[in-house]
Parts: C-alpha cells; structure tokens; sequence
C-alpha cells in the first residue's frame, strides 16, 4: 500500500443573512419608525465546498459588537445569534420580529437567523423539535437578549464572531481586542462539524451605509479525509476490517526515526484539544488566530475510519478522471503544533478477488507511514483551516501479509520490504533420460 499525499485548503462562500436590532443602550439613536436594524450576511471561507452554516448544523454563532469613533460603547455582549428552519431544526422563533424562511436581500434585515429574545430568561422552548431550554450547552450567557439598532452618530461598529456558540469557555478582552479561546472549547471528534470545528469572524462596518455586515469564517482547527483506489491488474480490491472487530481503518500515533539502514517507529501522542488567541487589533475584518496547548490535552489512541461504502475501491485508470473510494469518516482534528514530529501508522486490510477465477486472498494489516512534516508541508502536524486528503493506493507490493495471524493495529513498525509475495515460476527444467543402453 503507497500513499499520495495530497493537502488541500478549499475555499468557498455560502451566503446567508442574520438578523439584528437596537436598544435602549443606543441613547444617541432613540428608536423611531426609520431606524435601521444591525443585520448580518455571513459567508463561510470552507474547507470542503460551499457549504451554508446551517447545513453543517451549525445553528448559534457568537458575537460582540462594539460602536466607535468618537469614543467606544458595547452594543453586543457574547450574544447568542440562532437559526431555525421554522419546524424543527435550531431555535423555536417565537418573539423573533426579524425571523423570515429564507435569507433576505442586503437591506430588508430578515432571515432565518435571529438573537431577539433568545437570552437564556427568554427562551423557554421545552417541545419536541428545536433545541430546549434545558439543554443549557446551547443556551446564551445572557440573561436577555435586545434588537440592535444602528447608531448613525458613531462612525463604525466592529462584530467580533465565533461559533459554536459558548456561555463560557470563550472571552472577549475590549482592551486588546482579543477573544481567548479555553482549550475545552475546541475539541478533536467526528461527523459532528457544528460542535468540534471552531470558527471565527470580523467585520468593521460603516454605520452610514446601514449595509448589512458582512462576516467570513474562517477554521481554527483542521479536516481529515480518507480516499482509495488501487492498481492490482486483474484483481477486485475489496477493504475490510482491519482486525475483524468492524473498526475499520485504524491509524496508530507514532514518531519515526530514520537510522540510515532501517528506521525505527515509536508510539506517540497528538492533541485532542487546544486553546487560542484571536486578534482583531490589527484590521477587525481579517483577525488573526494563533493556537496555544496550556492544558491541553494528549491522547496516543488510534484514530478510526469507516470503511468505504461496500468496500470495494476503483482501479486506476490511465486517461480521464480518477474516481475514489472515499471512508465517510470525516475527521475534524484541532490544530497541532507547528513543531509537531507526531505521524501515524495508517492499517489496512483487503482482500484480494481474482477476476478470471474468482479466487479470495486476504492481505492482513498493510501499513504505511504518514509523517508529521514534509520538508515544509504539514502532512499530520495539522494546520488551522486546511483540508487534508490522505490518498492512498493500494498496489502488488503490499507490507501486509497473508498470514491469517491477529493483526496488531496498534504496532506502528512499517516493514521495510513488501511481505506479499506474488506466485512465481523461476526457470522450468528437466530431468535427464536415464541412460540404458542395451547390447545384444
């Protein structure tokens, strides 16, 4: 088994509108029938496609606002902006004044995104369908919730955003402009994006254009895909469980030492959490993040991938597109270290199917060595916003075997030469007559 390794960043927008409002904080704009609501357009710098926030389930966002030039006053306060398709996804609308079904244009103020009455003495939804009051993980740090207005006697207002949203673990610092991030609050894990993939966002907005205000998220941590295909002539490759259990594809946490002749493997830790910094001093409309690991924790358990669909994977093709057999396993890891060494051990096992004769073969445990770094690209020290592709391809010289001995997935060695070993006819001779004369 070889691997390409293929790093990728995509980014994309997905627009969608947020709704906001005013209050009685905003004393030098009294609220009057032509006040302008503060609203959001939210654009989302992905690492897959476009991609709404919504369809990721990513239903809150946080947000501070404050009003500048002349002098400086909070508008929002780590407030809570919540989604709802209106049925049953995010949060029930009742007393959402701005909520409308889809998003708006840029000056009517309506979406499917509000934060009217959504503080956490407000909100009291208990049904069967968006989220409950109880479930106080996604509920607002404030006690009320009010409309925002734009204020036309300051200059500009700056938004400083993040989702998921937090009532704690997340802190903005009005001095140094900074949200620090607590090392619980961005956490490793699958498929569930909108819970472990931190993102962030800031705009500085002229309050004159009463526009709304434009946010692109950008990732503080980093994904994680698996793909397959394979060049086996006259072979089907068909994946399976790598020890048998339905774990599927293992990866074991290991740094690797290259001693000249051989090179050696050792189990390591990655981080499973981390904490950050995010700077909006320098220009509120690109903030710079930088991760830190105080507290953070470490793990050398095994990461798990699903197997590809039914297993089976695409041959390679010589011409047009290579098609893939991709594990829909997604992983969302936080950002690492940048002076990271740890790599991984990826295992796999297929079977071997015969096209002629239909004839089964099952290569054990194949391994191959992801390193952390690559010269200067980052291949396992996972990076903030980028996407990883591992892709392997599975080929003839294999370091699996065919020994239906147990596998140990969590042995991180590569061997250093292919251990399948095709059938081979090496020379074909032939016995000599045995000589008998005979003499009449």
């Amino acid at each position: 088994m070889h691997l390409k390794m293929k790093k990728t960043m995509i980014l994309a927008a997905a627009a969608l509108v947020l709704a906001s409002c005013s209050s009685d904080e905003l004393i030098n704009s009294p609220k009057t029938a032509g006040d302008t609501p503060i609203a959001f357009s939210v654009d989302k710098k992905n690492i897959t496609r476009a991609t709404n926030l919504e369809a990721l389930g990513h239903y809150n966002f946080g947000v501070w606002a404050y009003k500048k030039t002349p002098g400086t006053k909070i508008v929002m306060n780590n407030y809570l902006v919540g989604y709802s398709n209106g049925t049953n996804k995010g949060y029930e609308k009742t007393g959402a004044s701005t909520w409308d079904g889809s998003a708006g244009s840029e000056t009517d103020h309506k979406s499917p995104w509000f934060y009217e009455n959504l503080g956490k003495l407000e909100y009291s939804y208990d049904g069967a369908s968006f989220y409950k009051k109880s479930q106080t993980a996604y509920m607002s740090a404030n006690e009320h919730q009010y409309l925002r207005y734009w204020d036309l006697s300051f200059a500009t207002t700056e938004f400083y955003a993040y989702a998921p949203y937090r009532a704690e673990g997340v802190t903005f610092n009005e001095d140094t402009r900074t949200i620090a991030v607590a090392h619980a609050a961005q956490t490793a894990g699958y498929d569930d994006a909108s819970l472990q993939e931190f993102i962030y966002a800031g705009a500085e907005a002229d309050n004159a254009d009463l526009k709304d205000v434009k946010l692109v998220f950008k990732h503080l941590g980093a994904q994680l895909n698996l793909r397959f295909y394979e060049n086996v002539p006259g072979y089907k490759i068909e994946i399976i469980d790598v020890d048998g259990t339905g774990t599927g594809i293992q990866a074991t946490p290991a740094t690797m030492t290259d001693n000249g002749t051989s090179k050696t493997y050792t189990k390591s830790e990655y981080y499973t959490d981390c904490g950050a910094t995010i700077d909006y001093a320098s220009n509120p409309n690109t903030p710079v993040a930088t991760v830190n690991f105080t507290d953070a924790n470490t793990t050398d358990a095994n990461l798990v991938f699903a197997i590809p669909g039914n297993g089976v994977i695409p041959e390679v093709v010589a011409t047009g597109t290579q098609t893939y057999a991709n594990s829909p396993t997604v992983y969302y890891p936080v950002a690492q270290p940048t002076t990271s060494e740890t790599g991984f051990t990826f295992h796999v096992s297929y079977k071997l199917i015969a096209e002629d004769n239909g004839e089964e073969i099952i290569v054990n445990d194949a391994r191959v060595y992801v390193p952390a770094k690559d010269g200067a690209t980052y291949i396992a020290a996972w990076q903030p916003n980028t996407k990883y592709t591992y892709t392997f391809k599975i080929t003839r010289n294999s370091t699996g075997s065919t020994d239906p001995k147990y596998p140990d997935v969590t042995d991180p060695t590569v061997p250093a030469t292919p251990t399948v070993y095709p059938i081979v006819f090496d020379g074909a001779t032939i016995v000599d007559y045995t000589v008998n004369d005979q003499n009449y």
